[in-house]
């Protein structure tokens, strides 16, 4: 139930309605967190105390450092294609003097972008909230920080794999990615897209559950995404519904990535019903 408590959207500001429960964890035990809707936006928000979500992102399976290799071979061919998305759109922007060319990967987690960045000849830094693997990145090499403040020189390409729908105050963390991009340079965001799968799921099946938007802390459909980054700033200039490329996925998750992207295709891409949304965005000024 709802502590009574009005919740404000993170994205318009604009009251919340209270909506289900979802499964949450971190490293003492397992739980249900508070779901709330933004009909304005289409977007969740899970009601979760900060240090609990901090503590989250240490106890999460994607962190730890026996399962890194496994997540390496699954992800190496997506983390080349998101690569070559850096390259094609980020590349077209002038360079620096010593014609250089430079990615912040927020939420680099492992650093397995940042390596294969520099073996492309990419000058790469990392944001990373866990201090453990912060301290191995940097074991590696890779240069890592903990806050953007952190990052003294401007870049040409920011990535957010999978972290922006983890941070609860999504619009001061595009403000202040926005002071570390260069004026003409290139935002790529990869998000999770699973809020009408989770409707379905909860009106029909689950009654009231909302696990189905996993462990995000804002969880953002199409129109979610492209608002907050209107609101932010930033002109959506590529929209790739993301069908697991590149990914290593069990048969019935490879038929449902293919069969929604089938149905995304027969919209015309005006519904865009694959798992998984990838956007380029540059600054609105820049234009």
């Amino acid at each position: 139930m709802s502590n009574g408590i009005t919740k404000h959207c993170p994205v318009c500001n604009e009251p919340m309605s209270f909506s289900g429960h979802a499964d949450y964890y971190d490293r003492s035990s397992k739980y249900k967190t508070s779901i709330y809707y933004c009909n304005g936006c289409d977007i969740f928000y899970r009601d979760v105390d900060s240090a609990k979500m901090v503590d989250h992102y240490y106890a999460a399976s994607y962190v730890q450092e026996q399962n890194e290799e496994r997540f390496f071979n699954s992800r190496i061919k997506f983390l080349d294609y998101m690569l070559s998305l850096v390259c094609k759109y980020g590349k077209k922007q002038s360079r620096d003097d010593k014609g250089e060319f430079s990615l912040l990967d927020f939420g680099s987690s492992y650093g397995h972008l940042l390596d294969l960045a520099k073996d492309k000849g990419v000058q790469p830094v990392g944001i990373e909230l866990n201090e453990d693997l912060i301290a191995s990145c940097r074991e590696k090499g890779l240069t890592v920080y903990k806050q953007l403040n952190d990052v003294s020189k401007k870049v040409d390409v920011v990535t957010m794999i999978d972290s922006l729908y983890c941070v609860p105050n999504c619009k001061a963390i595009l403000n202040d990615i926005k002071g570390v991009l260069k004026p003409d340079g290139i935002l790529l965001v990869r998000i999770t897209n699973r809020n009408l799968y989770a409707k379905f799921l909860k009106k029909y099946i689950h009654k009231g559950d909302l696990s189905a938007i996993g462990d995000a802390t804002i969880s953002y459909s199409f129109k979610g995404i492209k608002k907050l980054l209107v609101l932010t700033g930033f002109k959506v200039i590529k929209v790739i519904p993301d069908y697991g490329r590149g990914k290593r996925l069990g048969f019935k998750k490879y038929l449902y990535y293919r069969f929604s992207y089938i149905l995304t295709l027969l919209t015309g891409k005006r519904i865009v019903l694959t798992p998984g949304i990838i956007i380029v965005a540059k600054m609105e000024e820049s234009y």
